[in-house]
This record gives C-alpha cells, sequence and structure tokens, in this order.
C-alpha cells in the first residue's frame, strides 16, 4: 500500500488521508487508496503525473508542482440564490478549486489543474444548473481550452520538468 499509516493512505492526487483500500486502483503492481472516484479517475488518466519512476525520480506533483488557471464560464441566465448556493457547493466541493465567484451570468473561477479540470467543473455547472451557455464561439472556446488542458497534463505527465531540456 502506497504511503500507509497505519490503515491509513495518502491520496497521490489531493493530498487527503484515506481509509486504505478506498476507491482503490492498482499502479505497477502498487495499491493506491483515493478520496473519490474523480481523484482515482484522474490518477488512471495521468499517473506520472501523481507518482515518479526510478529512471526520472519525483513526479510533478511530488515535487509540489501546482498549474493555476482562472477562467470564465458564461451561463444562459442570472442563478436564484438557491441555485447560485448549490453550484458554490458543487464546485467547491471539487478538489483544487482555489477561488470561485459568481457575478450575474458568469462563474469565476481559479483551480490547480494538477487536480482539477475546466471539464471537470463545468460538470459540476451543469449538474446543478443544467445551463451553460451553449453558442458556437462558447463551445469553440471551451473546447479549445478542454484540448490546451489534456495536452499540458499529457507534457507533464510524460517526464519531470527537472529533467526537461
Amino acid at each position: 500500500m502506497a504511503h500507509s499509516l497505519l490503515g491509513q493512505s495518502r491520496d497521490p492526487v489531493c493530498g487527503a488521508t484515506v481509509p486504505e483500500g478506498a476507491h482503490s486502483w492498482q499502479h505497477r503492481h502498487i495499491k493506491y487508496s483515493f478520496c473519490s472516484e474523480h481523484c482515482r479517475s484522474r490518477f488512471q488518466r495521468w499517473p506520472h503525473l501523481y507518482v515518479g519512476e526510478a529512471t526520472f525520480g519525483l513526479a510533478e506533483k511530488q515535487l509540489g508542482t501546482a498549474v493555476f488557471k482562472a477562467h470564465r464560464i458564461r451561463l444562459t441566465k442570472k442563478l436564484n440564490a438557491e441555485a447560485r448556493d448549490r453550484v458554490m457547493a458543487s464546485v467547491q466541493s471539487l478538489k483544487g478549486i482555489d477561488g470561485l465567484w459568481i457575478k450575474g451570468e458568469e462563474v469565476l473561477v481559479r483551480y490547480d489543474l494538477m487536480q482539477v479540470s475546466l471539464s471537470d467543473i463545468e460538470e459540476a455547472i451543469i449538474a446543478e444548473t443544467g445551463k451553460l451557455r451553449n453558442h458556437i464561439p462558447d463551445r469553440i472556446e471551451r473546447a479549445l481550452i478542454h484540448y490546451s488542458e489534456e495536452c499540458e497534463l499529457d507534457n507533464l505527465s510524460h517526464l519531470p520538468s527537472h529533467y526537461r531540456p
């Protein structure tokens, strides 16, 4: 068990202490435990962001790397107080959220890409309101951001920065 602490493990994605075996998954014959399905699926997609290798040393997360992003998400209409509170609670429950503001028809969010991506945040908003602005320019902008975040995570997961030329 990775980072075992008397029946407890440390989630390699967010660093939370969790019971051994919680949302577990095995990578290279080592069993890891996670605080949530979100952290587990993130680890499954980019394990080299979170655990190192003998050849390359520590992973980016182990080195303390944080990749902060800030984006504006446009909604179809202004949220009432109840919907606003639900969105705030849902998004803030995600690991890696550093700041969240709702102003009129916009949600402004600051987050650590090492723990959460814009698509995860949008899914949380859609689950609560079902209403992101869906004009063609908005869809194109979101698709480009999603793609660039995927590429950035792929690049970070391949070789730790201290080994890059």
